[in-house]
């Protein structure tokens, strides 16, 4: 097929288009290409146009794949990135949910319990995510490539299609420009955010419902591709109705042939801007079922708050940022830092500049596609545009989300150059090439001297690429401008647009390759067996209790499928088990604060870790099994002081507050509510200092202490970096499972009371208050309280479901406090004996149910909040979208009759 492509694109006429008026799209009929004499020819030209444009970009990528022995061509897989450390666990608990029935819009798999509806529609609403059903869950990740290839592909068709319904024709030659857009920079770069992928499909079938609305020719395609872009990315699709409007602005203006004032252009385009705003405004209103439970879920994060210097007029790069018009300027390792990734290649760069270097295009349409660009750029170059763009938030990482617009632009406006024969003459081809030369070597002289002065050092390996690149981009521009001047020879035509052809494709497969090639991919195989292992050991847990428990897995098998560091946050949902570890943009940030401040680590806001636990915490969030495992065989160890997913408490525990950075402290003060009793569950140690020294701007102590209670010793240094401390304990040192930065409450084994231990650490900030920072739970104490708790617990049904919880309890005077491990959210409805009652909120974030002495049935249901609104609003709005269409079709018939 591609031969074939190739081969008929080199043996078909050059449509030299010229334009009529000053409207781009609109050329003269002896100009268009024949019409086959029968309409199943035409039929058959467009079907092999439409595959063709469709099959092409797969192949592309398929090669890429290949080369690199990506699955199903080699063992390797895309476990990299957030492709391997979130995407593949969310898409195998969202395939579970769906094949087993148990989908339910919460789930207890995100952390301690949450909200699933922000992540549902954040990340599986792609109608391709259909395709991980005909694959088993350890195949997950080779599901993941074919839909990369078929949603690449679907950006070549939808784009091709948007070149001939625009263009009025079936050229081959629209498939090297619609290739370039599904093989852009944009999509090497971001392919494995596989998300916004949707967005790339169906921003010229918005684009193009956009041109027929203006031109009063239906509204109905601008509807639903863009209800459809906001509807399986709503973050792409806030950027594309900015975007839609904008191009709206545009080709109004760009339609005119006279210049107009403001007030003659709304006059003139009345009509159609009252289509463009009902028809932009019942869209949006239609995806509301969506949008506004997704916006309650979202204000629970961290993304809530707004930084006054997102929206400052700072500029965001350089000059550097010429590099990226050249070949692999961005790579993996530079993914989460770089400048707007714009590559389109030498051949699209070439005719991009010749379409503003050439009087054969109308000096209005340059003018305006001009500013429209300038427009797209100064959005991306300046903080405050840039931080709109994104939703009012910077990016954390992959910046310049919003780049694929302008490729967008940049693509149709080469594509014109192309149709007008703007390459004509040779003198204005090699100007384009000189300045396209130019502007690279600009991008990489000045990543070479300004930036070792305005970044850190150790940033450079992360942000350049080899200047080798750029003697590579500047040979592919002199190659692709030779072949334009010998494109005008009418003896050469035909070898010179193969060549053309031929050197694109492998200049955008080379950039992808290249830009792909450093990541460190995973292992198909491994992961295959090692995933298949770990869900049976989950499994048979899973079948000795039906009750409601959670799993600290602390080591998993599948890390050594991963060739990057694997940290496990996400694993409950990769096994469709509970724990306490997540690591998401949509992590509720009051849970993560309360869990940080009971002594738990979280790097970050998107990430909080089940390091930092002790027996208590155990207890109280219902932590009962701790998995280790090897290829052979398991170690289930049972915590058998882990307590039900609730239990009754004193109301005491209505009072406490959690404050920062006195984790046992916090939890002594939780525990003390609970039972009621004034007693000190940790207890400090009696410290005597017997070496310090300072050294290297290092603070190092060595310690003697004796506990005064049996029971496990527990460090909290919340100033203190846990893995720099290099904590010896008795002479062994003390690790944890993850690299914790920051602070984490760490285990230092069980001693008895008055038993001499040796404690060396090092810190960067001086220590104080030693007493207090190290700490003894006294087990006879706590054992003890854990005996009468366990007298009054929540029996949780054994049919409970994650939006359905059920069972009975008995309260009492000293106990009248049902308190749950859940944390507290306004989609859960309590009843108490059938009659609906209030839940508190304790604990930071977790939830409690006030009771009156007796025994009592409790019933929790989960409705996420804002869906029933939302889907309401959004029938209301189709409804009234048909409406709108059906008083213009009465207007319409109206109009006929009268001239009738």
């Amino acid at each position: 097929m591609l031969v074939d492509s190739i081969w008929k694109a080199s043996i078909g006429q050059s449509t030299s288009l010229r334009r009529k008026s000053k409207i781009p799209s609109q050329y003269s009929q002896s100009s268009k290409p024949e019409i086959p004499q029968t309409m199943n020819q035409y039929g058959r030209q467009r079907f092999q146009y439409d595959m063709t444009a469709f099959v092409v970009p797969m192949i592309l990528v398929g090669l890429v794949f290949w080369a690199l022995g990506v699955t199903p061509f080699g063992s390797h897989n895309l476990l990299i990135s957030d492709m391997g450390t979130q995407y593949v666990a969310w898409l195998t608990q969202f395939r579970h949910a769906i094949t087993t029935g148990q989908f339910s819009f919460y789930s207890f798999s995100l952390s301690l319990g949450d909200n699933a509806f922000p992540l549902v529609a954040y990340y599986m609403l792609s109608p391709f995510n259909l395709l991980l059903f005909f694959f088993p869950a350890n195949q997950v990740p080779l599901a993941i490539t074919f839909i990369i290839l078929l949603k690449v592909g679907t950006i070549g068709f939808s784009m091709s299609y948007y070149l001939r319904r625009v263009y009025h024709n079936t050229n081959w030659q629209n498939l090297i420009f619609s290739t370039i857009f599904s093989l852009s920079g944009f999509v090497a770069t971001y392919f494995y955010d596989i998300m916004w992928l949707d967005a790339l499909i169906l921003l010229p079938l918005v684009i193009l419902g956009l041109r027929r609305l203006v031109n009063n020719k239906g509204t109905v395609l601008y509807f639903f591709a863009l209800w459809a872009t906001i509807v399986t990315n709503y973050y792409l699709g806030y950027m594309t109705c900015l975007f839609a409007l904008t191009y709206f602005v545009y080709f109004t203006i760009d339609q005119q042939t006279e210049k107009q004032s403001l007030k003659q252009w709304w006059h003139h385009n009345t009509q159609a801007i009252k289509r463009f705003l009902i028809t932009s405004v019942l869209s949006g209103l239609s995806t509301l079922f969506v949008l506004i439970p997704t916006l309650l879920g979202m204000l629970k994060t961290s993304k809530q708050s707004l930084s006054w210097q997102a929206f400052l007029p700072t500029p965001q790069f350089g000059l550097d940022a010429f590099a990226q018009l050249g070949l692999n300027a961005t790579d993996y390792p530079q993914r989460l830092e770089h400048d707007p990734s714009i590559f389109v290649g030498s051949f699209a760069l070439l005719l991009v500049l010749l379409f503003f270097l050439n009087k054969t295009i109308a000096g209005h349409h340059k003018r305006t596609t001009g500013t429209l660009l300038a427009f797209l750029g100064l959005s991306m170059f300046l903080t405050l545009f840039n931080t709109i763009w994104h939703m009012m938030q910077q990016p954390n990482g992959f910046p310049f989300r919003d780049a694929y617009f302008f490729t967008f632009i940049v693509v149709i406006s080469a594509y014109e150059a192309w149709q007008t024969d703007a390459f004509k003459q040779t003198r204005l081809v090699m100007h384009a090439a000189l300045i396209a030369i130019v502007l690279i070597a600009i991008g990489y002289l000045t990543a070479m001297i300004v930036q070792p002065i305005v970044r850190r050092w150790d940033d450079l390996a992360n942000f350049y690429v080899s200047p080798r690149y750029w003697l590579i981009a500047t040979g592919f521009i002199i190659c692709i401008a030779g072949l334009l001047i010998l494109y005008n020879n009418q003896h050469w035509h035909r070898l010179a647009l193969s060549g053309i052809v031929l050197v694109t494709v492998f200049e955008l497969s080379a950039n992808f390759y290249f830009g792909l090639k450093p990541a460190q991919f995973g292992n198909q195989t491994i992961y295959q067996k090692n995933f298949t292992i770990e869900k049976n050991y989950f499994n048979k847990i899973r079948r000795a209790s039906h009750a409601f428990y959670r799993v600290d897995n602390s080591n998993s098998l599948i890390n050594a499928a991963f060739g990057e560091t694997y940290n496990n946050y996400n694993d409950p949902l990769l096994f469709n088990s509970h724990g306490i570890d997540l690591y998401s943009s949509t992590l509720n940030e009051s849970t993560r604060v309360m869990l940080n401040r009971l002594g738990f680590y979280s790097k970050n806001e998107r990430r909080i870790s089940s390091e930092g636990s002790t027996h208590l915490t155990n207890a109280l969030f219902a932590v009962k099994y701790q998995l280790q495992m090897t290829p052979h065989d398991y170690d289930l160890i049972v915590h058998d002081h882990a307590l039900p997913l609730g239990f009754a408490v004193n109301d005491n525990l209505l009072n406490v507050k959690l404050k920062g950075g006195v984790a046992l402290e916090n939890q002594n003060n939780v525990w003390q509510a609970i039972t009621g009793r004034n007693v000190r569950y940790f207890k400090s140690v009696n410290v005597r200092r017997t070496g310090y020294e300072y050294k290297n701007k290092q603070y190092r102590y060595q310690l003697i202490i004796r506990p005064t209670a049996t029971g496990t010793l527990y460090a909290y240094f919340p100033n203190v970096s846990v893995a720099n401390a290099n904590i010896h304990v008795n002479g062994t040192k003390k690790t944890t499972r993850l690299d914790v930065s920051t602070q984490a409450v760490l285990s230092l084994g069980h001693f008895k009371k008055g038993e001499r231990v040796h404690i060396n650490l090092t810190s960067k900030t001086p220590l104080t208050h030693l007493s207090q920072s190290l700490q003894t739970l006294d087990q006879q104490s706590f054992n003890q309280s854990l005996i009468d708790l366990h007298k009054s617990t929540f029996k949780l049904d054994q049919d409970w479901r994650p939006d359905h919880l059920q069972g009975t309890i008995t309260a009492t005077k000293k106990k009248p406090l049902l308190f749950l491990s859940i944390p507290k959210d306004n989609g859960w409805h309590a009843y108490v004996d059938g009659k609906q009652v209030l839940i508190d909120k304790v604990v930071g974030n977790l939830s409690a149910i006030k009771l009156t002495p007796g025994v009592h049935r409790i019933r929790l249901t989960y409705r996420a909040p804002g869906f029933r609104l939302g889907l309401i609003i959004s029938l209301l709005s189709f409804a009234s979208y048909l409406l709108f269409l059906w008083l213009r079709f009465r207007k319409r018939s109206a109009s006929v009759k009268t001239i009738k």
